[in-house]
């Protein structure tokens, strides 16, 4: 008798239609391709105790995700995990995985662009924007709005082989085992925060990025006592003024490398620091590539 796997993909409202259409049409080819099969269904009702789920799948949305317009989506989601599905988010369907307390703690990813607002709505949230996939026994979760189909191949190959997920993206033609996208990410500090004192700090550090600046220089356009200072721009931007500096610094570095054929060097002078390797390095962890590999990909 062939084995099937129970797959359910939640549209819940908001979410991408293509992200939902395209879940079905490469599960689906998986499935056709693999002597196990999937069942997939789409739902859209989540408040009737569920049947069995092998994975569940929330899709990303374009807009803002209002957890509090679908009250019984974090609930359906607790209770198909207890049943053991393996819970499943992209982009802007963690906010529905943290609704229902399903992290537990561990690290998870979602878009760069949602760093900040659900740090500020989760303070003690552990989160990796760089990786595309966070992958545990029971949650994954994975980066970007397009990231659902890496998702859907980390599916494919848990449940049915490492080479029916390998011929899926081939026949769709899309890179397999993607990890990382730290370097699709760029810096977009919030400014919006409402404290005024951190944010003449923020016009000040976007003024002199690239000179000899000390954080006692920054604390001082603040108007700010020190550790005040800090305090209150750490609460603001969510980032030490040394990682926001660096943040900024490798922010236009970026941009030298697609903008401009200044070597590596050169752009090292030229956004504050003195010492080339040291530049790539931190270029490296904040991009996931070298700046040479940086400039080849998007230039």
């Amino acid at each position: 008798m062939t084995k099937a796997f129970h797959f359910a993909i939640l549209a819940y409202p908001g979410a991408m239609h293509s992200a939902v259409l395209g879940l079905q049409d490469i599960l689906a080819f998986a499935s056709e391709s693999s002597t196990e099969k999937l069942q997939i269904s789409v739902l859209t009702d989540f408040e009737a105790i569920s049947a069995g789920y092998d994975a569940v799948i929330l899709p990303p949305s374009t807009d803002e995700v209002k957890v509090e317009q679908v009250p019984h989506l974090p609930p359906f989601l607790k209770r198909v995990h207890e049943k053991g599905a393996v819970v499943c988010s992209a982009c802007t369907g963690l906010s529905f995985v943290l609704a229902a307390k399903l992290d537990g703690g561990r690290t998870v990813t979602t878009h760069w662009g949602l760093e900040q607002r659900l740090k500020a709505n989760h303070p003690e949230l552990s989160l990796d924007t760089g990786a595309i996939l966070v992958e545990y026994t029971d949650l994954i979760t994975a980066g970007g709005m397009m990231t659902w189909i890496d998702l859907a191949l980390a599916l494919i190959e848990r449940f049915l082989g490492y080479s029916v997920a390998a011929k899926t993206a081939r026949h769709f033609i899309v890179e397999f085992r993607r990890r990382d996208q730290r370097r699709f990410r760029r810096f977009v500090p919030e400014l919006r925060h409402g404290d005024g004192a951190v944010l003449k700090a923020q016009h000040f550090l976007d003024r002199v990025a690239c000179e000899d600046v000390t954080v006692e220089m920054v604390a001082r356009s603040s108007g700010l006592p020190g550790r005040t200072f800090l305090r209150r721009f750490k609460t603001a931007t969510g980032y030490s003024p040394k990682a926001y500096l660096q943040e900024l610094r490798i922010e236009r570095a970026r941009d030298l490398l697609i903008e401009t054929d200044k070597s590596v060097a050169e752009i090292c002078y030229a956004v504050g620091y003195n010492d080339p390797p040291s530049f790539v390095r931190l270029f490296v962890r904040l991009c996931g590539l070298p700046p040479g590999g940086f400039r080849e990909h998007f230039k």
